[in-house]
């Protein structure tokens, strides 16, 4: 008896599971509340797999979001979705894909790879004067997971190809610049590295809270930096027997 009963519930559930996914998704998407900044274009498809033309927070646009919902997770006690948006030849364009993993008590994201315009980014920074950027920036996360104070686990890194800036009637070129990304006792840590050739760079970032934070360590010129990479430098001050110019500052 006890034998069928178990049958019968597993059915029952799987039954209820089954409803839930064939849900069609815009019909879900018209009771979320507003948010602001946020907006929702075309939804399509179910909640177990679909598609939005379009997705903005702010000045973010995201372009043919899709995902898929992993069956087998649910036996888990978990949810996990695979995510993609973009398309891989609109280079102008955001794209990428993830997988995002929702418990009871945490929420792990992983996979992630995103290619975004670099200037995409700049736009998002509050800056005095007008800046322009250009490059390619791209994110390789194995797996990012918030925790106390800051993370509970962070790996991956997050390079910026060809990177250069337009400011100040001059045109700035960086080289490549990478960032190794890692968690810390609960601290996200950044070690930044840059092209040898054009700009050195050996820098280290910690983030120890929301408001707390300290970067130390050094940039210098390489025998390839431009001219109005020469001239900007010295506003740094003067640098060491090393040409290095140390970089230290913390709130």
């Amino acid at each position: 008896m006890k034998q069928w009963i178990g049958r019968i519930t597993w059915a029952l559930l799987a039954y209820l599971v089954f409803l839930i996914a064939t849900i069609p998704a815009h019909l879900v998407t018209a009771q979320l509340p507003k948010i602001n900044k946020l907006q929702l274009g075309n939804v399509s498809g179910t909640i177990w797999q679909g598609q939005m033309d379009m997705l903005q927070y702010d000045k973010v646009l995201l372009k043919d979001v899709k995902w898929q919902v992993n069956f087998m997770s649910l036996f888990t006690g978990k949810v996990a979705a695979d995510i993609e948006f973009g398309h891989p030849r609109k280079l102008l364009e955001p794209q990428g894909s993830l997988v995002v993993q929702a418990g009871l008590s945490s929420t792990v994201v992983k996979d992630i790879k995103i290619k975004l315009p670099a200037d995409l980014i700049a736009q998002q920074v509050n800056i005095p004067f007008p800046v322009v950027a250009s490059g390619l920036v791209e994110a390789n996360l194995p797996v990012v997971e918030a925790g106390k104070p800051v993370c509970a686990q962070l790996d991956g890194t997050i390079n910026w190809r060809m990177a250069s800036v337009e400011a100040m009637n001059n045109r700035f070129n960086y080289g490549d610049i990478s960032a190794k990304l890692s968690c810390d006792k609960g601290a996200a840590q950044a070690l930044v590295s840059g092209n040898q050739d054009i700009l050195e760079i050996d820098l280290k970032g910690r983030l120890n809270t929301m408001k707390n934070y300290a970067l130390g360590g050094y940039i210098a010129l390489g025998p390839k930096a431009d001219k109005a990479l020469q001239g900007a430098i010295r506003f740094l001050g003067n640098p060491d027997a090393d040409g290095r110019y140390q970089i230290k500052f913390s709130q």
